[in-house]
């Protein structure tokens, strides 16, 4: 071989093995990225592209081998990597709870394979970042240059050094209230007159108040806002700490707390504990107690999440998920299961058994169509007009469920199913990042609550959040409680004052964060004796 053809091959060889580190590198940056700002895949497959090409073309200024000094870059990606991990692990990276799960007896081989698994996987991009970067940085003037730059850019932009910074500039804060001490069990009465109201509660995934402005989200929230003209509604419900997720708006609607972590069992790995939640009293507690039987139906798998293990725990003898009705529609599912159609056949058929039981019951149903990123829309819906002419699929599938919901509830009126029932019809949580998100985040955003029922009252504007609803429920089916309070909520019917109300929403949420002593109650924690 020439030496003219040994240049070329080792040009084209070269140009080669910077593609396939470029390709490397801009996966796995792109795969830390998204995950710690939760991008959709199409933002994502753009991060990636851009990154691929940028250092493509850095590449090609003075490509030629270079001595670049390494060190600074691999500590700086090392302290991020720790934050990455943490985060994938414990969510919101917060000390309290790190220190919670090194120092409390809640630990088991499950949790403990599970978070080597976890934090195994959370490292595995920087694994590849290192290797790739440590082949791209020499490979050009461009990418040394860039080298010199990283570890300042790494060190900006890493969540740990500004949780570090805020430490250590922090005043003496003036400290929160304590909840445990505004935690009440409430001492539920029976209806002063008539017999005890069933109830129908359905959480709608991701369906926020917000969605109610036509200007921002045109007429998807129509069947909803015919809804609420039969019943009254909650406008200014803020989302607070823990109660973002589906699980967690449930317990926090349900229980009037927030789902207080245990360490690394947090947010989707609840299915790690038997039991959520032990010594809470909840909505299901109390009408088991006094005679109702409590059905819970979701479309999605019960298993995912802890939902199982939450129902089962707080009062809910029937529970149907994905696999137990899987068998009735073969062939027809979505991602997460049912679609919202087959899984409001089953409630119209669970309400009509319930009906003739002679009993007082619960329904608890929840839907998936408006689930992030892009929404589930049911086949049922495909060919109607209101559905099909939405922007995006986020909002068609919103749109179907939501047109779905009112036929469903309109049924049950007109073969006289809702006769003594209060239906309740409320977002689960905020909707996460979806097609939408950017309109969402320009406006204020609430979750939506609806009763319907025999009493009429006006709309409720009082500042609160999903705790409220516990009590408000309650007292919509005619209980009687002390002062109006049930877990750290206050009945929305009630004059008193809410927590959102008195401490404010960032009050609430500091709260929250250093509700240590609530969580331990709530979870029956025993302290390691060492």
């Amino acid at each position: 071989m020439t030496i003219a053809a040994k240049v070329t091959f080792g040009s084209r060889f070269a140009g080669v093995r910077c593609v396939f580190w470029a390709t490397v590198f801009a996966w796995a940056a792109s795969s830390i990225i998204a995950v710690s700002f939760e991008m959709l895949a199409a933002v994502r497959a753009t991060v990636f592209s851009t990154l691929l090409l940028s250092i493509y073309g850095l590449s090609k200024l003075a490509p030629q081998p270079h001595r670049v000094p390494l060190r600074m870059t691999w500590v700086a990606t090392a302290l991020l990597a720790i934050w990455y991990i943490l985060y994938c692990l414990f969510g919101d990276v917060d000390v309290d709870a790190i220190l919670f799960h090194l120092n409390y007896d809640v630990g088991s081989a499950d949790v403990q394979r599970e978070t080597l698994k976890s934090a195994l996987i959370a490292a595995l991009p920087f694994v590849w970042l290192v290797i790739s970067w440590n082949s791209l940085a020499r490979m050009s003037r461009g990418l040394a240059t860039v080298n010199r730059l990283l570890p300042i850019g790494l060190l900006a932009v890493n969540p740990l050094i500004w949780i570090g910074v805020q430490e250590g500039l922090a005043s003496s804060p003036v400290s929160a209230v304590n909840l445990q001490s505004e935690y009440v069990v409430p001492a539920v009465h029976a209806p002063t007159y008539g017999t005890a109201k069933n109830l129908i509660h359905i959480f709608v995934e991701s369906a926020e108040l917000t969605l109610w402005d036509d200007e921002r989200f045109g007429n998807v929230a129509q069947p909803l806002k015919r809804l609420s003209e039969g019943g009254w509604a909650a406008s200014n419900i803020a989302q607070v700490e823990l109660t973002g997720w589906t699980l967690a708006g449930q317990v926090a609607s349900t229980c009037g707390i927030p789902l207080f972590s245990l360490g690394v069992i947090n947010k989707n790995s609840f299915d790690l504990v038997e039991q959520i939640l032990p010594e809470a009293r909840c909505l299901g507690d109390f009408l088991q107690d006094r005679g109702y039987l409590n059905v819970f139906l979701k479309g999605a798998s019960l298993n995912f999440a802890g939902t199982r293990s939450f129902a089962a725990a707080h009062g809910y003898e029937r529970l149907l998920g994905y696999h137990e009705l899987k068998h009735r529609f073969p062939d027809r599912f979505n991602e997460w299961g049912l679609h919202d159609e087959d899984t409001l056949q089953i409630a119209y058929e669970q309400v009509s058994e319930l009906d003739k039981e002679g009993r007082p019951y619960s329904l608890t149903l929840t839907t998936v169509g408006g689930h992030a990123p892009t929404g589930h829309v049911s086949p049922l819906c495909e060919a109607i007009p209101f559905v099909a002419n939405q922007p995006n699929n986020t909002m068609r599938g919103m749109a179907c469920t939501n047109l779905l919901l009112e036929r469903f509830i309109e049924r049950l009126r007109r073969e006289h199913l809702l006769e003594n029932t209060v239906v309740v019809v409320q977002s689960d949580h905020l909707a996460m990042r979806n097609e939408v998100y950017g309109q969402l985040q320009a406006s204020e955003r609430r979750n939506m609550f609806i009763v319907l029922g025999d009493e009429r009252l006006p709309d409720n504007a009082k500042p609160a959040s999903a705790v409220d609803i516990f009590p408000t429920i309650l007292t919509a089916l005619g209980f009687e409680i002390s002062d109006g309070r049930a877990g750290l909520g206050r009945a929305l019917q009630n004059e008193g004052e809410t927590l959102v109300q008195r401490l404010g929403i960032e009050g609430f949420n500091r709260a929250i964060d250093e509700a240590d002593g609530l969580r331990d109650q709530l979870w029956s924690i025993v302290r390691n004796a060492s």
